[in-house]
C-alpha cells in the first residue's frame, strides 16, 4: 500500500543514512528537509530512492505543469482539451491537433527505451524513482486535492518511467525537431507538379521565434587569477519562461559518499541541470550553433513520395498515428519520413513540398537518451578538468553551451551541443540547388543536396552511441583557462576574450560577427570590475553587476537623442505640450537604468525599440577588432537619421500617452508580474530590460498597452546561482525569481519574486549545519513500495 509521509525530527536526519544497511531493495526510503522558500533537500541511499524523493518534491509544488506537459508528450491534448485550441510548443503557439500528431509520429518509444536500456543504470532508477515519487504524491492528493490547475481532472494520471523519457525527449529537440513541430505534422505531398515558389522575404530562424526572444542566459566563470580569492568564482544567469513546464526548481540530492549537489533543474529532470557541489559549479547558456541540418530533396517527375538518392528512386516511408478526440471520431494523419529525416514543409518560409522539391530535417538529438547521464556526471565532477571530460564523453548536452569554475581556480566554456557532424567541406560539396542556397543565406542555416548517400549528415540508424553523428568533441570550441570565460548566447568566438575561438566549422557558430548588446555589456562591466578591484574580483562585485540594470542601449544613444531634442527645441532643453517634449523630458530625468522605481526606462524602450532599426544609425560600423565596443555613435550628421530619431521618440511617447501613461511613468509600475495570489493584486514590480537594451538583468514582457506590460507571458532572469568556496566547501547564494510553485495559492509562489524586486540574491544552505539550523526546517520521511508505485 501506498503509504502517507512522516513529519520527523531533526533527530532522524542527523542519525545517518536515510536508508538502514541490509534494508528492502524494494522500497523507496527518502528524507526531504525543506527549508526557507521550499527548497527540498532529499537524501537516500540509492538512486531510485532519489529520484523518488525529486519527483515528490517537485509534484508537491507543481504537479499540474507537469501534468499537463505529459498529455503534451503522449500526444493526448486534443482528446483532453480539444483539437483546435492551441499549446505554446518551444517553435511558437500550436493547434493541439497538430501537437498531437508530431509527438505521436516523431518521438518513437522503442528507439527511447533501447537507448536508455544501453545506458547508464544509474539515469534510469533516477528517472524511474522519479516518476513513482509522482505518482505517490498523485495518489496522497487524490484527484480533489490537487490545486484548481488540475483538480479532478481525468487528464491527471499517474506516469510511467516511459512518459518521462518521453518527456526528457521534449527536451532534447528543442533546438531542432521541436522547433519544426508544425511543420512536420502538417506536411503533405503536393496535388500537382508544382514549381517550386520564390524564397520569402528574408527570415532570422527558421522552426519558430528566435531564440533571443525565447530562452537566453548569461554566464560567467572566473578563474583564479582573476578572484579575490583565488579560487574559482561563477554567476550562472539563465533567462527562461515564468510560465510553463520550462520553470525551474530548485533542490539539493544527497546519496552519502557519492552524490551531493544542488541547484535547479526543469521537469522532469530528477538531478540539478544548473548547479554546483563540494568542488565545481556550472551554468549554461543556450548555444549559437546549430543542432539540425535540412536536407533538399530531389524529387522523382510525377511522384512527390519519391526521392531520387545517387539517382535511384527511394520511397518516403510513411508513418499513421490516430489522433483520439473527445466525443468525437478519432483522426488519422500521415506524415513522411526519409533516410535524411522527416519531411518538413513551411511554405510561408520557403520550404514548400512541391512535385520537384522537398525538405527533410535530420536531428541528431531525436533519439537523445544520454540527457540524465549527463547531468548526474557534471553532478559528481571534481573539477572543471572532470566537467569538461564528462560532457566530451557522453555529449548529452543537446543545445546549451556550459560554464564551469571549480574551488582550485579553474574555469571552463565549452560548447558540446548536438551539432551535427558537418565540416565546411562537407557543406560545399553537397551544396543545394539556388533555391535552398537561397533559403539557407535568408535563415542562417546550414542546408545540405539530399541526392546523394555521401551528403548525409546524420545516420539515423546508427544508435546514439558514442556520437551518432555529431561534430566530433575535438572539433567543437572548448577552454579551460585561470581567467575569464563567460557567454551571452552570441557565438563561441570571444567566449575567451582575451583569446578568441576560431577556426570552427559555420555549422558551429559564426566569427568575427557583431555581437549582442548584453555580450558587450557583460565586457564593459567586467572590465570596470576588474579595473576598480585591481584583479581581485569578489561575488559581491558580480551580484551588483547584475542588479545594477545598467542599459547599454542607453548608454549608446541617449546623448544622441537628446541632441536630437535639443536641437529640435532651438537649443533648450524640452519643455512645454507634445509628444516630442514630454518624451525628451523623460530621458533628461533619467539614470540610464532599468531599475523599477526609475522614470524614463520605459519611454526609452519602445523608442529604442523604433531607433534601432534606423537605416545607417551608426557613425562607426562594426569592426572585428574591435567587437565589443562597435557598432557605435549615432551618426547625427546624416538627417535622415536625426528625422527617425526625432519620430521614433514621439511615436514612442504617444504610445505611452495612448495607454494611459505619462512619458515619465516609471517602468515597475508597468512591468510587473500579476500573481493573482493573496496579496498585491497590483502587481510585484519586476526589475530588468529587454533583449535589444543590453541589460543583463534580461526580462522580455509581452507588448505594451492599457495595463502597461502584458505579463501573461515573461522571459528573463529565472534561476541565479553566484557560487565561491571556502575551506569549509561551497558558499551560495542564488534566486528563483518566480518562486518554486506555479500555484498561485502557495506560500512559494512569488515570495522569491519579493526578493528579485528588491534586488536581493539570498544564502542558499547547502552545509548540513545550514540546514539544520535554518528556522522554516520541515522535515518529510518518505516510505513505499515499489510496486504501489507502478514503477519497477
Amino acid at each position: 500500500m501506498i503509504m502517507k509521509p512522516l513529519i520527523v525530527g531533526l533527530a532522524l536526519v542527523l542519525a545517518g543514512p536515510a536508508v538502514a544497511a541490509g534494508a528492502d531493495t524494494a522500497a523507496y526510503d527518502v528524507v526531504i528537509r525543506e527549508t526557507a522558500h521550499g527548497i527540498p533537500h532529499i537524501q537516500a541511499d540509492d538512486m531510485a530512492s532519489l529520484g523518488f524523493g525529486a519527483g515528490y518534491a517537485y509534484a508537491a509544488k507543481n504537479i499540474c505543469l507537469l501534468a499537463d506537459a505529459l498529455v503534451t508528450v503522449r500526444g493526448e491534448r486534443s482528446q483532453a482539451f480539444g483539437p483546435d485550441a492551441m499549446v505554446d510548443l518551444v517553435g511558437g503557439p500550436t493547434r493541439n491537433l497538430d501537437s498531437d500528431v508530431f509527438f505521436r509520429a516523431y518521438l518513437d518509444d522503442a528507439r527511447i527505451a533501447a537507448g536508455y536500456a544501453a545506458g547508464d543504470a544509474d539515469a534510469v532508477a533516477l528517472i524511474d524513482g522519479y516518476a513513482a515519487g509522482y505518482n505517490h504524491y498523485l495518489a496522497e492528493r487524490g484527484p480533489g486535492g490537487l490545486p484548481a490547475a488540475c483538480r479532478d481532472a481525468d487528464w491527471v494520471r499517474p506516469a510511467s518511467g516511459g512518459d518521462l523519457r518521453r518527456l526528457l525527449t521534449e527536451r532534447a529537440i528543442q533546438a531542432s525537431g521541436g522547433r519544426f513541430a508544425m511543420a512536420i505534422a502538417t506536411a503533405a505531398p503536393p496535388a500537382g507538379d508544382a514549381a517550386t515558389p520564390p524564397v520569402p522575404v528574408p527570415v532570422s530562424r527558421l522552426g519558430g521565434r528566435d531564440d533571443a526572444a525565447r530562452l537566453g542566459s548569461n554566464a560567467y566563470a572566473l578563474g583564479g587569477d582573476l578572484t579575490a580569492d583565488g579560487g574559482g568564482l561563477l554567476l550562472g544567469n539563465p533567462h527562461f519562461p515564468w510560465q510553463g513546464n520550462s520553470r525551474f526548481f530548485q533542490m539539493h540530492l544527497t546519496l552519502p559518499g557519492r552524490l551531493d549537489v544542488m541547484g535547479a533543474a526543469l521537469p522532469p529532470f530528477p538531478v540539478p541541470v544548473i548547479g554546483f557541489n563540494r568542488d565545481v559549479a556550472w551554468s549554461h547558456t543556450v548555444s549559437a550553433s546549430q543542432r539540425f541540418v535540412l536536407h533538399e530533396l530531389a524529387l522523382v517527375p510525377g511522384d512527390p513520395l519519391s526521392y531520387l538518392v545517387d539517382g535511384r528512386p527511394e520511397r518516403m516511408r510513411p508513418v499513421t498515428v490516430t489522433v483520439p478526440m473527445a466525443g468525437a471520431d478519432p483522426v488519422t494523419r500521415t506524415v513522411y519520413d526519409t533516410r535524411f529525416g522527416m519531411v518538413v514543409a513551411m511554405p510561408d518560409r520557403g520550404l514548400a513540398w512541391t512535385g520537384r522539391i522537398a525538405y527533410a530535417l535530420a536531428d541528431p538529438e531525436r533519439h537523445d537518451t544520454r540527457l540524465v547521464e549527463q547531468w548526474l556526471w557534471l553532478a559528481m565532477a571534481a573539477s572543471v578538468g572532470e566537467i569538461d571530460r564528462a560532457l566530451a564523453d557522453i555529449r548529452g548536452t543537446p543545445w546549451i553551451n556550459t560554464l564551469a569554475a571549480d574551488r582550485h581556480g579553474d574555469a571552463l566554456y565549452a560548447d558540446m551541443t548536438g551539432v551535427p557532424a558537418v565540416p565546411d567541406e562537407l557543406a560545399a560539396r553537397c551544396a543545394p540547388s539556388d533555391a535552398g542556397a537561397a533559403i539557407a543565406r535568408a535563415a542562417r542555416l546550414v542546408v545540405l543536396a539530399g541526392d546523394r548517400a555521401a551528403c548525409q549528415a546524420v545516420d539515423d540508424d546508427a544508435g546514439m552511441r558514442p556520437d551518432h553523428g555529431l561534430m566530433p568533441a575535438d572539433r567543437m570550441p572548448r577552454r579551460l583557462t585561470r581567467g575569464l570565460v563567460f557567454n551571452s548566447n552570441d557565438s563561441h568566438w570571444l567566449a575567451d576574450p582575451a583569446m578568441p575561438l576560431i577556426g570552427y566549422a559555420r555549422i558551429v557558430g559564426p566569427e568575427a560577427v557583431a555581437q549582442r548588446l548584453r555580450t558587450r555589456m557583460g565586457k564593459r562591466r567586467l572590465d570596470e570590475i576588474v579595473t576598480a578591484t585591481g584583479g581581485r574580483v569578489a561575488p559581491a562585485d558580480l551580484e551588483a553587476m547584475l542588479f545594477d540594470n545598467r542599459n547599454l542601449a542607453a548608454e549608446l544613444v541617449v546623448d544622441a537623442m537628446l541632441s536630437v531634442c535639443w536641437s529640435e527645441m532651438g537649443g533648450q532643453r524640452a519643455e512645454g505640450e507634445g509628444d516630442l517634449a514630454s518624451a525628451c523630458a523623460a530621458l533628461a530625468g533619467w539614470d540610464r537604468t532599468s531599475s523599477p522605481d526609475i522614470r524614463g526606462a520605459a519611454l526609452f524602450r519602445e523608442a529604442w525599440r523604433r531607433a534601432r532599426a534606423i537605416d545607417g544609425l551608426w557613425a562607426v560600423t562594426f569592426d572585428p577588432a574591435r567587437p565589443f565596443t562597435t557598432p557605435a555613435v549615432v551618426d547625427l550628421a546624416n538627417p535622415a537619421v536625426t528625422t527617425a530619431m526625432r519620430q521614433a521618440l514621439s511615436d514612442a511617447a504617444a504610445q505611452l500617452r495612448a495607454a494611459g501613461f505619462p512619458a515619465d511613468i516609471a517602468l515597475g509600475a508597468v512591468q510587473q508580474r500579476r500573481t493573482g495570489a493573496r496579496t498585491d493584486a497590483a502587481g510585484i514590480p519586476v526589475p530588468g530590460g529587454d533583449e535589444f537594451e543590453g541589460v543583463l538583468n534580461e526580462m522580455t514582457f509581452g507588448p505594451f498597452g492599457a495595463g502597461g506590460y502584458d505579463a501573461a507571458r515573461i522571459y528573463g532572469s529565472s534561476y541565479i546561482q553566484l557560487v565561491r568556496w571556502d575551506a569549509g566547501g561551497p558558499v551560495a547564494r542564488g534566486l528563483l525569481t518566480y518562486g518554486q510553485s506555479a500555484d498561485p495559492t502557495s506560500p512559494f509562489h512569488d515570495d522569491q519574486t519579493r526578493l528579485f524586486a528588491a534586488g536581493q540574491l539570498m544564502a542558499l544552505p547547502f552545509r548540513q549545519a545550514e540546514i539544520a539550523t535554518d528556522p522554516a526546517l520541515r522535515v518529510i520521511r518518505l516510505r513505499a513500495s515499489r510496486a504501489d508505485t507502478g514503477q519497477p
